[in-house]
């Protein structure tokens, strides 16, 4: 009974979220989404009503605008019956700053008769984790379009809003009345948020100190559908915002506004659908301007082993809805663990050089792409020179000596902080940010 009840609370997180409670993040890169949902169940042998014996969640990453999908992580959901936080992390809301590989996941669940919040990051696209904190009551993350920035309120109004600048480590409050449920722009301390029920835009600039209300016409916005909430969400420029709302004829409908919420027209309209089964369907606006998905899960019979398996389909979107540009759906059948691994990505045209793990405990390393690393050097907050000048790895490329293609940094004697390193390439000058903690 306790794995029914439970799949019953699954279900209802993976078909019903409200507001900002989403399962799918864009990641820090354009092209680049993060969902977190069903993958497979299997159901008990015998007769009598289908229970699960097995039900798998997994972290899923998509790339290229949806067209390649990897499992980066995925966890038995009958571990919901230990007592969390463990080792193990289950399904929550998805969010993503603006550091490449960082994903966050806010879990919710009972613990002593009362519900909890706990908070988890990844520093490698999703797929090993590491605990932040553990809350009392219900508290809400939403990380801010920055490296390291999040955001956290106090869902039961028991503290205020706070901010971290540190990939959620520690919290310091900017705020003492908690917010609204909010979506970070572009300009620290600047959210917007939604409220269905009085069709009206909230934009502040300070924390939800002061903030403008902006009516919104009700043919782009409507209240509560079976607790789905409409949603808010920036686009890929400064002004550019979304909206999206079910409607009681059960319609999904996306809107578009290019003057901070003043404005909106419709740039995407769902065909009414049964309420009952066909409603799982998500909105994602991409870090690239003009683009934008509609994700769409679907569930899979399978008779051998009997149960069911989720099949993911994104539509991709350019030129503000104006352009289809194609339809790409996944069938992640119980065979497709075979496809698990983190799909690294592509290198910019011209190369790149990338830092990692970052915020690092002790060691990270400098990977380069398409690029000759020559020299590397590392320096505090103040401009000083920290540890020291690397040594130079005299691999002969085209006759220049270069660093390894990849080289592990050692600076666990150092203290805790930011630190800027300098990347001399045969091709110039890059300077990347490292956090020590």
């Amino acid at each position: 009974m306790k794995k029914l009840l439970l799949l019953l609370i699954i279900l209802a997180a993976l078909t019903g979220a409200t507001a900002q409670t989403r399962g799918v993040a864009r990641g820090a890169d354009p092209g680049e989404l993060y969902i977190t949902t069903g993958w497979y169940g299997i159901y008990t042998p015998g007769w009598g009503p289908p229970f699960y014996d097995t039900m798998q969640l997994a972290i899923f990453r998509l790339t290229e605008n949806g067209k390649n999908l990897t499992i980066q992580y995925d966890a038995d959901a009958f571990a919901g019956e230990y007592t969390p936080p463990d080792s193990i992390i289950l399904n929550g809301s998805i969010l993503a700053d603006a550091t490449p590989g960082v994903v966050y996941i806010r879990r919710l669940y009972v613990k002593d008769s009362y519900s909890h919040t706990s908070l988890w990051v990844s520093f490698d696209y999703g797929k090993n984790w590491t605990f932040r904190e553990e809350n009392i009551g219900q508290r809400f993350y939403y990380a801010a379009n920055f490296e390291g920035l999040i955001y956290r309120i106090g869902g039961d109004l028991v503290d205020g809003t706070l901010v971290s600048d540190d990939y959620g480590a520690t919290f310091t409050e900017i705020y003492e009345t908690a917010g609204w449920t909010i979506e970070p722009y572009f300009e620290r301390c600047e959210f917007f948020a939604i409220a269905g029920t009085t069709k009206s835009l909230y934009h502040t600039h300070d924390c939800a100190a002061t903030d403008e209300i902006i009516p919104i016409d009700s043919q782009f916005v409507f209240g509560s559908m079976s607790g789905i909430l409409p949603d808010v969400y920036r686009g890929g420029l400064p002004g550019e915002v979304y909206i999206s709302s079910w409607f009681p004829d059960w319609t999904y409908k996306v809107s578009f506004s290019a003057d901070t919420g003043h404005t909106f027209q419709h740039v995407y309209i769902n065909e009414p659908v049964d309420p009952v089964y066909d409603y799982n369907v998500n909105f994602m606006s991409d870090r690239e301007p003009d683009v934008f998905y509609i994700i769409k899960y679907y569930d899979v019979e399978d008779t051998d082993p009997w149960g069911k398996h989720r099949k993911i389909c994104v539509d991709y979107y350019r030129d503000y809805g104006d352009t289809f540009v194609d339809t790409y759906c996944h069938d992640i059948t119980k065979d497709y663990k075979n496809e698990v691994g983190i799909a690294l990505p592509s290198p910019p045209e011209g190369g790149d050089v990338r830092v990692y793990p970052n915020p690092t405990e002790g060691e990270f390393q400098v990977t380069s792409y398409g690029l000759q690393v020559t020299d590397i050097e590392m320096f505090d907050v103040f401009g000083k020179t920290v540890g020291v000048t690397f040594a130079v790895a005299h691999v002969e490329t085209d006759n220049y000596p270069s660093l390894q293609p990849t080289t592990t940094i050692n600076i666990s004697h150092l203290p805790s902080g930011i630190y800027f390193i300098r990347i001399q390439t045969t091709k110039g000058l890059i300077n990347r940010k490292i956090v020590k903690y």
